[in-house]
This record gives C-alpha cells, sequence and structure tokens, in this order.
C-alpha cells in the first residue's frame, strides 16, 4: 500500500542523506520524495512516498522519528490528505496531431509551454491520480521525455460547524 510521510526536519546539511539512507538499509523503496523550506528556513519539509504494508510502516515511521535533526514525522495515508505532483512533458507532434494535444491540454488544464515542429512540451499539476490520466491519454500521440517533481502533501483543514464553504468563509 502506497504510504504518505510528512517529516519535519532541521534545514541542514546531510538530513536528506540520513533519510533515505534509513530507507535504503531496511529495503524500502521511495516512491517520491520531495524536500522544500518552510515558512522558517531553518526547517525543511519532506513528502516522502512509498509502498509499505502496515507493520513495515509503522517501523519507517518510528526508525525516522529516531533521526538527529528530525522534528516530527506524520504518516497521513489513512487522513486522506491532499495530493499535487507535476509533470513536465515532451509530446511528438506534427501538424496533424497539434489539434488532438491542445483539446487535451485543454481537457486536463495543462499549460503548453513550447512548440516546436516535431514536439510540444507540456506541464500539468493535479492529484497523482489525475497526472497519470494526462500521461495515459497522451501516450498514443508518443511520450519523448518526462520530469515529474513528486508528490506534495498537506492534511486536510479539521472539520468546521459550517456545512458549506461559503457559510464557513462569509465575509
Amino acid at each position: 500500500m502506497l504510504r504518505i510521510f510528512i517529516a519535519i526536519t532541521d534545514n541542514e546539511p546531510g538530513v536528506l542523506d540520513r533519510l533515505a539512507s534509513t530507507f535504503r538499509r531496511r529495503g524500502f523503496n521511495i516512491h517520491s520524495l520531495t524536500v522544500s523550506p518552510t515558512l522558517d528556513p531553518a526547517v525543511s519539509r519532506f513528502t516522502l512516498v512509498t509502498d509499505l504494508d502496515d507493520k513495515a510502516a509503522r517501523a519507517a515511521k518510528n526508525f525516522l522519528e529516531r533521526l538527529v535533526n528530525i522534528h516530527s514525522v506524520e504518516d497521513v495515508t489513512g487522513a486522506t490528505p491532499l495530493l499535487r505532483d507535476t509533470v513536465l512533458l515532451r509530446v511528438a507532434s506534427t501538424g496533424a496531431t497539434q489539434a488532438g494535444l491542445f483539446q487535451i491540454a485543454n481537457l486536463f488544464q495543462a499549460e503548453i509551454l513550447d512548440v516546436g515542429a516535431d514536439s510540444m512540451v507540456m506541464a500539468s499539476s493535479g492529484s497523482p491520480e489525475r497526472i497519470e490520466a494526462f500521461m495515459t491519454s497522451l501516450r498514443p500521440y508518443g511520450l519523448l521525455e518526462m520530469g515529474r517533481t513528486g508528490a506534495v502533501a498537506m492534511q486536510r483543514c479539521a472539520v468546521q460547524a459550517a456545512t458549506s464553504l461559503e457559510t464557513a468563509v462569509s465575509f
């Protein structure tokens, strides 16, 4: 089962190496790993996606929590976190296929970044499932190159007494 961990760490050299080495030593594969500074430049936020069963996920969380420079580790898998991923794709294109590619880009709210004589580059952001669907729809045209950021996760907001977004944020 894919597991999503969010780790808050010191923003220092070596933290990424220690975190990745912890997984490597135990034979856990990392599907995606994103790291960025937080609002506090001394602190980093890791979003780590891996395929682990429940027992291995608990062990991984415990191993990570014991590392130096780790402030907190959360397994947010069961909390249905908000996930976003970004992909850049170079797709084969000809004059005959451009209309279809523009249509797919529009459907997925993708941005066309560059158009050349025999290819175009598109960017799309969304849930990992949406990114996979976007890529699947473009495969028949010929995917030439791909770069993905990896998932970034954040827990959902606490449920409020308001029954709708309009009443929750009415001014």
